[in-house]
């Protein structure tokens, strides 16, 4: 697919900005939603060639996908670019101190 939606280019952006978790590094957040969006959109111009359906199926939980719809698409998107921006967090006014305990 030459052309790649404003969804996909979104879902790609946003997932390059994701920080690696440290503390599961087997299992990247990052990894499973690409192959999720790249079954939505169709075929990818990435080559990864250890996708495993089985492995897959046993280390997330995979729901069935619908058709692509751009503008569901696009909410979603919208809700990851939120948490990595903090927006829910600074809206609430919280501060560092107060989600660490005191003890």
């Amino acid at each position: 697919m030459a052309a790649r939606s404003i969804a996909y280019r979104h879902w790609q952006r946003a997932l390059a900005q994701w920080p690696i978790d440290l503390l599961r590094p087997q299992i990247s957040f990052q990894n499973v939603m690409r192959r999720r969006i790249d079954k939505q959109f169709g075929p990818s111009d990435t080559k990864e060639t250890s996708y495993d359906p089985v492995k897959e199926s046993k280390d997330t939980l995979v729901t069935p996908l619908k058709p692509s719809n751009e503008s569901a698409q696009l909410e979603q998107v919208n809700v990851l670019y939120s948490l990595l921006e903090n927006r829910y967090f600074k809206k609430v006014g919280l501060k560092v101190t107060d989600i660490h305990g005191r003890s």
